[in-house]
């Protein structure tokens, strides 16, 4: 059952993906739970389960497109406080098939850690001829977070006028949701470190 809060921030989520195709709701997530989040990507770091990211389809490691460290969330093996985020993330992915029939039916989701300095250069989350992620969704994870610090999301409203564009700062408990297949985007690089959970409700694959 969603709490009246939260049912209100998905009604607002489904609203502006209809009228706008992405939506940015901060404290979507509550505090604790965000810290929680938090000192569990730092703990999976220190011990070495983040493996750099790679891209593409060909799964290449390309320090120079993207900085990241990962860690894929395992529904079958998730701590308590993952266990919350998916359940919290499995309310929003029933609403949205609700309000637009994408027939999503799972999220993959992970962690991400960008040291300071590292960014993702300018991209598109569904590759050609590979449509199953259609809804992309960002949950930061940053407390006390400044906008000198840096690390902002920039999504192009246009893909084709890169002048159109807003920047979303990685503040702790916003979520950014967004047509996968509609927004290029790019993380700025920051001066300190910047988590995230980043996911994608998927639909099943035609292949």
């Amino acid at each position: 059952m969603q709490s009246p809060a939260l049912q209100n921030l998905i009604s607002s989520i489904i609203e502006d993906i209809a009228q706008k195709g992405y939506a940015v709701v901060e404290q979507f997530i509550n505090p604790q739970e965000i810290t929680s989040l938090a000192a569990q990507a730092k703990i999976l770091h220190i011990t070495g389960e983040m493996h750099k990211a790679k891209t593409g389809i060909s799964k290449l490691e390309n320090s120079t497109l993207r900085g990241d460290f990962i860690h894929w969330i395992d529904a079958s093996n998730a701590s308590e406080s993952e266990t919350f985020y998916l359940n919290t993330m499995a309310e929003l992915q029933h609403a949205i098939n609700q309000a637009f029939f994408l027939g999503l039916f799972e999220l993959e989701s992970h962690f991400a850690i960008y040291p300071p300095g590292a960014g993702y250069q300018k991209h598109l989350d569904q590759f050609i001829g590979k449509e199953e992620r259609k809804i992309s969704c960002i949950l930061y994870l940053n407390e006390g977070w400044h906008h000198e610090d840096g690390g902002q999301l920039r999504m192009y409203l246009d893909k084709k006028d890169e002048n159109r564009f807003i920047d979303i700062s990685p503040q702790a408990g916003t979520l950014v949701v967004f047509l996968s297949s509609d927004f290029l985007h790019e993380v700025l690089p920051a001066t300190r470190e910047r988590i995230s959970l980043t996911g994608w409700f998927r639909t099943r694959s035609l292949s």
